[in-house]
C-alpha cells in the first residue's frame, strides 16, 4: 500500500504541477500492460507513468518522471514497484546532453541509479544514448549499463524506434534489444504505443521476451517529434539497463 500511495502522489505531481513550474512545461500521463515470457514462466504487468519537462533557466532544462507497476508472476504473489527520476539537461536544435538520478523500490528493496545521457537530432532521426550506475544495498549488488536508441519519425506524430543495451551486474550480465512505435492522433492529445524487448541473461542462460502496449494523454500541445526535441523525452536508466532495469 505504501508503494501505491507514493506512486499515485508522484504521478499526480507530474500531471498537475506543469503550470506551476513554467509556461513552457509539457509532458504526459499514461497506462500500460506488458506480457513477459521466460523459460521458467510468464508475468503480467500493469503500469502507470508520467513525465513533465520544463525550462529552469535559459540554458538548463528539467524533467521529472515517475511510475508504478504491479506484476503478477506465475506461481508467486503479485508485487508492487515504483520509481521516480530527475533529469537535468541542456539542449538546442542539434543536440542534448545531461545527467539523471533516480530511485526504484520493489517490495522493500531499493535501487538508486545515476548516469549521463544525450541525443543527436537529425532531420527525421534522433540518436540517443545513456550510461548509468546503480546500487542496491539490500541485495548488495552494483550494476553498470550502457545503451543506445534510434528514433525515426515517419511523420511528426508517428515514431518508430529501436534500441540496444548491455548491463553488467555483480552476478549477471544481460543484453537487451528492442523495437517499438508510437502514434498520436491529430484531433486529440492521445497517443498509443507498443513495444517488444528481447533480453538475454548470460550467467543464468535465460531468455525473456516482453510485449508492451499503452496509452498516453499528452499535455503542452506538442507533437511526438516536438516532445522528442523539446519535451519529456529522456529515458535515463531504462536506456542504459534495458531488460535488467
Amino acid at each position: 500500500m505504501k508503494n501505491v500511495l507514493f506512486a499515485s502522489a508522484a504521478l499526480a505531481v507530474v500531471a498537475l504541477a506543469a503550470p506551476a513550474f513554467a509556461q513552457d512545461a509539457s509532458g504526459y500521463v499514461g497506462g500500460s500492460y506488458a506480457k513477459t515470457d521466460t523459460d521458467f514462466g510468464d508475468a503480467d504487468t500493469w503500469g502507470l507513468d508520467g513525465a513533465v519537462a520544463f525550462s529552469a533557466t535559459d540554458k538548463l532544462g528539467v524533467q521529472i518522471d515517475a511510475g508504478y507497476a504491479n506484476t503478477d508472476v506465475d506461481g508467486f504473489d503479485s508485487s508492487d514497484a515504483y520509481n521516480a527520476n530527475v533529469h537535468l539537461f541542456t539542449r538546442n536544435d542539434a543536440w542534448a546532453v545531461g545527467g539523471f538520478a533516480g530511485v526504484t523500490d520493489a517490495e522493500d528493496s531499493t535501487t538508486w541509479n545515476i548516469g549521463a545521457e544525450g541525443a543527436k537530432y537529425l532531420d527525421n532521426v534522433t540518436l540517443a544514448g545513456a550510461v548509468a550506475y546503480a546500487n542496491n544495498d539490500d541485495a548488495d549488488v552494483d550494476v553498470w549499463g550502457i545503451g543506445g536508441e534510434a528514433r525515426y519519425f515517419v511523420s511528426d506524430n508517428f515514431r518508430l524506434n529501436g534500441g540496444l543495451s548491455y548491463a553488467d551486474a555483480d552476478v549477471e550480465k544481460a543484453w537487451t534489444v528492442g523495437l517499438g512505435g508510437e502514434y498520436q492522433f491529430a484531433a486529440t492529445p492521445v497517443s498509443l504505443y507498443a513495444g517488444y524487448e528481447h533480453t538475454k541473461f548470460d550467467e543464468a542462460d535465460i531468455d525473456a521476451d516482453k510485449f508492451t502496449v499503452g496509452v498516453r494523454y499528452n499535455f503542452g500541445g506538442q507533437t511526438l517529434k516536438g516532445r522528442d526535441r523539446s519535451g519529456a523525452s529522456f529515458n535515463g536508466a531504462k536506456t542504459a539497463f534495458g531488460g535488467l532495469f
